[in-house]
């Protein structure tokens, strides 16, 4: 199923109670079970053309909250991820793009996901105000590939999940489960990558290499980097609740 661009959602009201400053349970970071021979840091090698984003686990973050920088580690977007679901939270966005360093910059993308199912209605700008929405559709949960058009755009672009031997040759580690690649679907070019650092480092998450888009600027990074941070945040939260439920005997 391609990526359409749907109407906007009825209400982004918490209507539950859910919201507001009510606390939860501390996450926990995914266990991949990483072997002694992993490599402790991913090592992207730069590539002409492309520019790198860095992904660093927020400061104090009661949520694993994200923190994005750019290449010279200036802050562009802090991602708030909120522990619970928007189907559990009246529709109230579960995952929100700030601009700049922490949750009080202005709102520039949001996620809405439940908690099984495979699709994720994300807005390009505060849901309060955009009528820019698109719907993402994870068609292999296993490969994690997801087909996705940008908005006002005919080009359809792939996510899906890398690891092992394809992630290593990228500067990725192996073991992680948590990196993915975007491809043009029309070219079969890989356009942007995320790098997983999995469990070896707490401060680092991972790191996004883009394809540079003079014609789509900014506005390409964002998307890039907001459809990225729902498909992986989401697998995340999926392999947190099955250990946390005791399916594998984790945390």
């Amino acid at each position: 199923m391609n990526s359409e661009v749907s109407n906007p959602p009825p209400n982004y009201t918490d209507t539950t109670g859910a919201g507001g400053n009510k606390e939860y349970p501390v996450d926990v970071k995914e266990d991949t079970h990483a072997s002694d021979d992993d490599e402790c840091e991913i090592n992207v090698p730069p590539t002409e053309g492309h520019k790198i984003f860095n992904v660093e686990f927020a400061k104090k973050s009661y949520h694993m909250d994200y923190l994005i920088k750019d290449e010279n580690l200036e802050p562009l977007y802090y991602c708030d991820n909120k522990m619970v679901t928007a189907s559990l939270r009246g529709g109230k966005p579960d995952v929100t793009f700030h601009k700049g360093g922490d949750v009080s910059g202005p709102i520039v993308g949001a996620s809405r996901s439940n908690i099984w199912g495979t699709k994720h209605e994300v807005c390009f700008g505060d849901p309060d105000t955009s009528n820019e929405y698109t719907e993402l559709h994870v068609k292999n949960i296993v490969s994690m590939t997801c087909t996705w058009s940008p908005s006002n755009s005919s080009k359809k672009y792939t996510w899906k999940r890398i690891h092992g031997k394809e992630a290593q040759e990228h500067g990725g580690r192996k073991s992680s489960l948590l990196s993915i690649k975007l491809v043009d679907d029309e070219t079969g070019e890989i356009v942007a990558l995320y790098l997983n650092n999995g469990p070896k480092n707490w401060r680092t998450a991972g790191v996004y290499k883009i394809k540079i888009d003079e014609k789509g600027g900014d506005e390409w990074y964002k998307a890039v980097l907001l459809t990225g941070c729902v498909l992986t945040e989401k697998e995340r939260r999926n392999r947190r609740w099955t250990y946390s439920s005791g399916a594998h005997g984790g945390p």
